[in-house]
Order: C-alpha cells, then structure tokens, then sequence
C-alpha cells in the first residue's frame, strides 16, 4: 500500500482562539499537506468552490451561515470541484449530533478538542483517502466491512462498524443495536436505519426485527415458530411474512 498520501484540511470556525488552536493542532499531525482557514461560512463556501479539500474541521454555531448547512452543501459534488470532502465537525454543544449522523459526518469531536480524537479522526479519514487510491472509488467499494455509524451514547457521540452489528430489535420509536459487547439506541424507524446500513449485510426477519446475514445458518422451529438463536441463546422469531425472504437470503 501506498504511504505518501497527505491530507488538505480546511478548518471552519468564527472564533479566533479556536480557530488558531486547531490549526496548531493540525501543524502536529503527520501525513498533512495543506491547511487553510476560514472565519465564516460563506469565506468556507468560496474556498469548497476553489479547492478540494480531503477534509473539512466544521464548527456548526456561526453568525452567517451556519456548520450545518455547509456540511450539506459539501455533500453536493458541485459546491466542492466534483469531490466530497468528509467532515469533521468540532463544535461545543453535543445536541447536534443526531444530524450530523444523519449526513455521514466521519466524526463528531466536542471542544475544547482532544489532541488524540482529533489525530484518530484524520487517521480514518487518511486511510479511506488511501484505500481509494490504491483500490476504486468509495462510493463502488464493498461496504461490509468498512463502513461506519455513528450512534449516541450518553452525551457523546461514537461511531460503530456496522459490521460488528449482530441483530437489531425495535423498542417503539427506537432501534436498539446490538454488538457483542453492548447495545446502543438509535431513534430512527427500521426502515430508514436498513437503507443506511451496507446492503445485503442484513435481513429483516420481523417486522420489529433484522439480523446479519451470517446468523440465518441455524433457522429452528417449534410447532409452527420458526426462529433463530443469536448470542446468549437468545431468540428471534421470524415473521411469517418475512419467512420467505430468509428463506432465499439462505438458499433454502
């Protein structure tokens, strides 16, 4: 693999102090080609125009044009020269977060920003930036493994590989995700959460429940239930109207 690529940075942010922190910050990370600043949000747009940035540092509470709605424009190609520079957000309020979620934000770092997140933050960014030189571009690689959520936790926001997701089960208006270690609540219907997820990684088995292709090896039945059995002997039964689509993700 290729080790030589390095990063161009913008960061975003109204306040001076902040601002002139990141930078530093950024000056001591490795592998960073090019870091330029802007102070406002539309000095951020003309400079997405004239560049393309692998990454952008976004703080979202602005006087003119707010971190959000830059974020969104970065998700349209045209604003950025073609590209989509993935967006780090560093902000002091952790209620934007479901949001930042919802538009695929590579991190979510709360000021003051720790050196250490902010340098795992750009590692991620740095590694997908070298996997789609070496290898095609993002939008056609293989999702299953590479590609990450961002959930709640707390008042922090964490992101999870979304293949280390074993089963998700609905709790009303909430997902509960479950891993191997924890779980975590995401309020977002089953359906939109599976169109977010990498396709084929998941079935949906019931209505109020999807789970990892790989856990429909044991399918069982007693009487007319039919089920499978996750981690913990835990089970999950298959609804009737979803029974032939496990079938076929199973080759049955």
């Amino acid at each position: 693999m290729k080790q030589d690529y390095k990063l161009d940075i913008l960061i975003v942010d109204d306040e001076p102090l902040a601002l002139r922190r990141m930078k530093a910050l950024c000056s001591r990370m490795d592998n960073i080609n090019r870091i330029d600043v802007a102070n406002e949000g539309q000095q951020a747009l003309d400079l997405l125009a004239q560049q393309c940035p692998d990454v952008v540092l976004l703080d979202i509470d602005m006087p003119d044009i707010s971190g959000m709605k830059i974020a969104y424009r970065c998700k349209n190609s045209d604003q950025c020269l073609g590209k989509n520079p993935e967006i780090i957000f560093t902000t002091a309020h952790s209620r934007y977060a479901v949001e930042a979620f919802r538009i695929d934000a590579t991190d979510y770092l709360l000021k003051p920003v720790k050196e250490a997140l902010l340098k795992e933050a750009l590692d991620r960014v740095l590694q997908h930036k070298r996997r789609e030189q070496i290898n095609q571009p993002k939008a056609s690689q293989p999702l299953t493994n590479d590609h990450w959520l961002w959930v709640q936790d707390g008042n922090a926001a964490v992101q999870i590989r979304s293949a280390d997701i074993g089963w998700i089960i609905a709790e009303r208006d909430y997902m509960r995700l479950c891993l191997p270690d924890r779980t975590y609540l995401v309020h977002e219907p089953m359906r939109s959460l599976l169109e977010r997820l990498p396709p084929d990684l998941f079935v949906r088995i019931h209505r109020s429940a999807a789970v990892r292709r790989d856990f429909l090896r044991d399918i069982r039945r007693k009487g007319r239930r039919k089920y499978i059995v996750v981690e913990n002997n835990i089970e999950l039964t298959i609804g009737p109207s979803h029974l032939e689509a496990v079938m076929r993700a199973t080759n049955r």
